[in-house]
């Protein structure tokens, strides 16, 4: 007996977001305490930086630790596990490279408007307003950068409840970069932001129906043929991130105790600013 037309096309098609086990959520969640964690400690920086032209290239190095190691990787090495049964997926490399910058556009945006230590809580509130809207965007951009070889639709109560999510995060998130001055607290404040980051992706995932029948050929990249020069570009960010932080004079300690003068990081963000 013949299958109608119009149940084959509203056929569901069975997706999965854990392909590969815990390894995708884990490493993701390692990423996103990365970028938290850099994108604190340069925050710090950018407080204590003498002129303005240091204080905008600590924000800025907050932002792409935060959103582009911290959010961006940790949605992509996330949406790696997320396959389609019966189906190949591939991404739009323009779409893909647009979702990273409203990540990184997002939280630097976020920084600005939310002002610092002692800006009041209406901009703080503005700041998670907008950045946890670039958050949603960055989210669902690099979604629409996935061919999945069927029709991706969306729970509408799970798409608002990840906006939620995003909003509630940036708000806490934003704070946590005006006011955490010490290491062990920018520790605990990574883990929270971490935990926020990858419960905001899988609760819009958890959004996800997928709609047969499922095509043969997508049209795209694949997933891990981007994962390895992604995972490179990451690495050597980190890296220079965490050289440009350790070279710094720590804030640890009362400006008193330092007999160290300021790294030569601090000294060209400081110049360039005069």
């Amino acid at each position: 007996m013949a299958v109608p037309l119009n149940d084959v096309l509203a056929a569901t098609l069975e997706h999965h977001h854990f392909t590969y086990g815990w390894l995708n959520p884990v490493m993701g969640l390692a990423f996103a305490a990365a970028g938290s964690f850099l994108g604190l400690s340069a925050s710090r920086y950018a407080r204590a930086a003498a002129t303005a032209g240091g204080r905008l290239r600590w924000t800025l190095l907050a932002a792409l630790a935060i959103g582009g190691v911290g959010i961006w990787m940790m949605h992509f090495i996330a949406m790696v596990g997320f396959t389609v049964t019966g189906a190949d997926i591939a991404y739009d490399p323009v779409l893909t490279a647009a979702s990273f910058a409203l990540a990184v556009g997002a939280v630097g945006i976020g920084l600005f408007v939310s002002g610092g230590k002692h800006a009041g809580w209406p901009r703080l509130i503005l700041g998670g307003l907008v950045c946890g809207a670039g958050v949603v965007g960055m989210h669902y951009t690099g979604m629409a950068a996935v061919a999945t070889g069927g029709r991706v639709e969306y729970d509408p109560l799970l798409v608002a409840a990840s906006a939620v999510v995003a909003v509630v995060a940036s708000t806490v998130a934003l704070r946590f970069t005006a006011v955490v001055d010490r290491r062990g607290s920018m520790a605990l404040a990574s883990a929270v932001m971490s935990v926020a980051v990858v419960g905001m992706h899988y609760t819009g995932m958890a959004a996800v129906e997928v709609h047969g029948p499922p095509q043969a050929d997508v049209t795209g990249i694949s997933p891990l043929v981007l994962l390895l020069p992604i995972l490179i570009l990451a690495m050597i960010a980190i890296v220079g991130m965490v050289f440009g932080v350790l070279a710094s004079p720590s804030l640890d300690r009362p400006a008193a105790e330092r007999n160290d003068r300021p790294s030569a990081t601090v000294r060209l963000a400081d110049a360039a600013g005069q």
